[in-house]
């Protein structure tokens, strides 16, 4: 019984500080997503609008395709007919759309956050993803790199 509680005091002593300096930024931008998340909501809640709920295999698909962004420098959807293949063999679902966007920020805030949804909003093709009824579930993808906060965001039936 004693050797359990000394395994886990030695788990808490190693993880504990990985946990809360190392992975910091990665619960920043998880928190963030769940602000992007609770924005675009609120949007859907003025049209009438059901929520959407967030899926983490969407989440981790969107954000390979922003760190594909990051990498190539450039806000597009290239690869959007395999994440859809991937997403519709992986789950069934039929419906796919993707939301991208690409701002000038060194991190990702709250204001940033707020541009991004203003942004897709006064986008015809992008506001027609946040608003669309069919759409229930949705991933959120974010990477900070050299400059620029780049974001995907995946929705589903």
């Amino acid at each position: 019984m004693s050797y359990w509680i000394i395994a886990v005091i030695i788990c808490i002593v190693i993880f504990l500080p990985l946990y809360l300096f190392k992975w910091r930024k990665y619960r920043r931008i998880v928190s963030f997503r769940g602000r992007l998340l609770g924005q675009v909501n609120l949007s859907r809640k003025r049209k009438h609008l059901q929520p959407l709920g967030r899926v983490i295999f969407l989440d981790r698909v969107a954000g390979r395709h922003s760190k594909s962004m990051a990498r190539r420098k450039f806000c597009d959807h290239h690869g959007f007919e395999d994440r859809v293949s991937l997403i519709k063999s992986k789950t069934g679902l039929s419906y796919v759309g993707e939301n991208c966007y690409m701002f000038p920020a060194r991190k990702y805030t709250a204001h940033v956050a707020r541009e991004l949804l203003r942004g897709w909003l006064k986008s015809p093709g992008h506001r027609a993803n946040l608003l669309n009824p069919t759409y229930r579930r949705t991933g959120i993808g974010i990477v900070v790199r050299k400059g620029y906060v780049y974001a995907t965001q995946i929705f589903t039936d």
